[in-house]
């Protein structure tokens, strides 16, 4: 692997090209670390922390052969795929799993996203979708459709090579409650 002099442009690497122990750990701890430019130090380290804990131990991660809808998404570029499930009772989201495979950002990207969606109704969930993809696309999200437990992935925002990591699952998700609106 080359290596660049510049910090930044080694923090866009993804972790599969890292070559390093535990690479999946080190490229997010760059990525997130990296943002210090557009967060302040100790707010960049608490979010590399609690994504770094979502990836160790993801919330969630199981098949659901109860569920009512799915939807997998591949990132061909870097191997990435995850299979996103749902069981809607009554409009609301009874149960919310994942399982794939991905680096340690769409990891811990899906894993917030089963418990910010729990037992939230379909609407919700969707405007959480929006919400975070505005996050990436225009660098803000409404305040009242973001929960507090999704605001370490502002860390990654500064990082667009990532975007699509951390999208992957929450365009399954869109794509799994496009039928249940």
């Amino acid at each position: 692997m080359e290596r660049r002099k510049t910090g930044v442009s080694r923090l866009l690497f993804h972790p599969r090209e890292v070559a390093f122990q535990d690479g999946h750990e080190l490229a997010l701890r760059r990525c997130v670390v990296g943002a210090v430019t557009a967060l302040p130090a100790a707010l960049a380290a608490m979010y590399q922390d609690q994504l770094l804990a979502e990836y160790r131990a993801p919330q969630n991660r199981r098949d659901m052969p109860d569920a009512t809808a799915r939807a997998e998404r591949r990132n061909p570029v870097c191997g990435d795929a995850v299979c996103l499930m749902v069981r809607v009772v009554d409009g609301q989201l009874a149960d919310v799993s994942f399982t794939g495979q991905g680096c340690s950002l769409a990891t811990a990207s899906a894993s917030l996203l089963t418990q910010a969606v729990w037992r939230r109704g379909v609407r919700d969930g969707v405007a959480m979708v929006v919400a975070v993809e505005a996050m990436f696309t225009h660098g803000t999200a409404l305040p009242t459709a973001l929960p507090e437990a999704l605001v370490p992935l502002k860390g990654v925002v500064p990082f667009p090579s990532r975007h699509s990591c951390v999208l992957m699952p929450w365009l399954a998700l869109r794509e799994a409650l496009q039928g249940s609106l």
